[in-house]
């Protein structure tokens, strides 16, 4: 059964999350078959691996059904009937099934079931949910728009009763017309914003005129992003876009620091991306107190405990390595090592132990430790994990370089350049340059460090000086001014 759907799905579940599962189909309103509970019972000892020796089809007949010939058919309808639990408990447990979405359901069927009182006294609960709710979003107003055509039902059943329920019809055309406005806003926006990233030319490719007509009223309707904090904050995030001004990024930022009650996890992990977004296109265009910046916004999300882009995963393993990289760029050492002992057993199980080494290899590297560097970099256990990574690439030559071991860089710098040609079409544009140049100019480096040509050295330090698609630039300047001083 390795590679089949429910051995996917339940490898991925937590330890709370199957028990939470098992008590879910122990009752017999969802499952109607205890050969399937004998079954979860039976594969899940072996959690999370699942090795084909022992949850192989036959194997687990065998075990549940000792005294009987093996039968394919029983042991795929087992299957999908597990599979189709697994589903339903993913759909019940999950975020988006929420408690607007639950009392919209018992709102309708209260109306269908003709529960006057009933119905009219959740239409007043939801209403007063809803006044009090600080997080305006696409939902909010969706509910808003569903409990308006609920009433309208309400109204025209009851329309030849003894009393008269228009007192009741609390949401006129112009509300009616606002909630629809903000719910087109808000699901036009937020749902396409990668899109309104693309250049005029790419949109027109797309196809997106109505896309943008939403967009263009968007941005001119004062009134409605005004008042509501997640349509400014979208507003923001394409202007910043747009036009790159530093005033758009003060404003964003002052949301991500002060507003969060305005906010859900979702939009300030991203709005934290915007931000980190913008202070790296400053680095590039040569202004490093940008650095201060990323490492100061990073002790912010860590405060709000943005680790990952949905609020109960695992702590993000390239989160936390671009953490330890921002770190060391501001000579944080000391509060890195903190955090690394502090946040690693919030990663993946998975990857915590090498993303913990890798980590630590950075720390030693940046404390001139880079015999310990290099040999944490070396582990195998890291190499399982992410020999391919540029930044691991990156480090064990810089390692290499600090120790003197100039001719095993050789073999590092061929190893790399096939790296780049095999992974061509997965690497982003911009990065791939980057990469390109760093190997170019760190080949030149050592060139000049062995043979301290004068020439050359001029045109490297010329290049880096004033081409700033380079990754390590930084570093390079570095080695590039020691090897002056010699």
């Amino acid at each position: 059964m390795t590679g089949s759907n429910i051995i996917d799905i339940l490898s991925s579940f937590s330890k709370e999350e199957l028990k939470k599962f098992r008590t879910f189909i122990s009752g017999s309103y969802f499952n109607k078959n205890k050969n399937v509970s004998s079954f979860f019972d039976q594969i899940i000892k072996f959690h999370p691996d699942f090795p084909e020796s022992k949850v192989s089809k036959e194997i687990v007949f065998a075990k549940l059904f000792p005294k009987t010939v093996y039968n394919d058919g029983l042991m795929r309808t087992l299957i999908f009937n597990l599979n189709n639990l697994l589903k339903e408990f993913i759909i019940l447990e999950s975020d988006d099934n929420t408690l607007l979405k639950k009392e919209i359901i018992l709102l309708k069927e209260y109306n269908k079931k003709k529960l006057k009182k009933l119905f009219l006294k959740k239409f007043e609960e939801l209403n007063s949910i809803l006044d009090k709710a600080k997080i305006k979003d696409d939902e909010y107003f969706m509910t808003r728009i569903k409990m308006q055509r609920e009433m309208e039902i309400f109204i025209e059943i009851n329309r030849f009763g003894k009393k008269d329920y228009n007192q009741f019809k609390v949401f006129s055309v112009k509300n009616m017309s606002e909630n629809l406005t903000n719910f087109i806003y808000l699901t036009v926006i937020s749902y396409n914003s990668l899109m309104f990233e693309e250049s005029a030319d790419r949109m027109k490719e797309l196809s997106t005129e109505l896309l943008n007509i939403v967009k263009d009223k968007f941005l001119s309707d004062e009134i409605a992003v005004s008042d509501n904090p997640i349509l400014n904050l979208n507003k923001l995030q394409i202007m910043l876009h747009k036009y790159g001004k530093g005033e758009y990024y003060k404003k964003l930022k002052e949301i991500f620091i002060n507003k969060q009650n305005e906010t859900d996890h979702f939009e300030r992990y991203n709005l934290h991306n915007v931000l980190q977004h913008y202070c790296i296109n400053k680095i590039f265009e040569g202004k490093p107190e940008y650095r201060r910046e990323r490492f100061e916004l990073y002790k912010i999300a860590l405060g709000q405990k943005l680790f990952s882009l949905y609020e109960k995963d695992y702590f993000d393993d390239m989160l936390f390595g671009n953490i330890v990289l921002v770190a060391i760029s501001v000579d944080e050492l000391d509060w890195l090592k903190d955090f690394i002992e502090k946040y690693s057993h919030l990663l993946s199980p998975e990857v915590s132990n090498s993303v913990k080494k890798y980590s630590f290899a950075k720390l030693n590297f940046a404390q001139n430790n880079f015999s310990e560097a290099l040999k944490l970099l070396n582990s195998s256990e890291l190499s399982n994990y992410v020999r391919n990574n540029f930044s691991v690439r990156d480090l064990i030559m810089k390692s290499m370089y600090e120790l003197g071991y100039f001719t095993e860089l050789y073999y590092q710098f061929d190893a790399y350049s096939q790296f780049l040609r095999k992974n061509r079409k997965n690497i982003g544009s911009l990065r791939f340059n980057r990469a390109t140049n760093f190997l170019i100019y760190f080949r030149k480096l050592v060139k000049v460090n062995e043979n301290t040509d004068l020439q050359l050295y001029s045109e490297i330090e010329f290049e880096l000086n004033n081409n700033t698609e380079i990754m390590e630039r930084t570093w390079l300047q570095s080695k590039l001014a020691e090897i002056k001083k010699m």
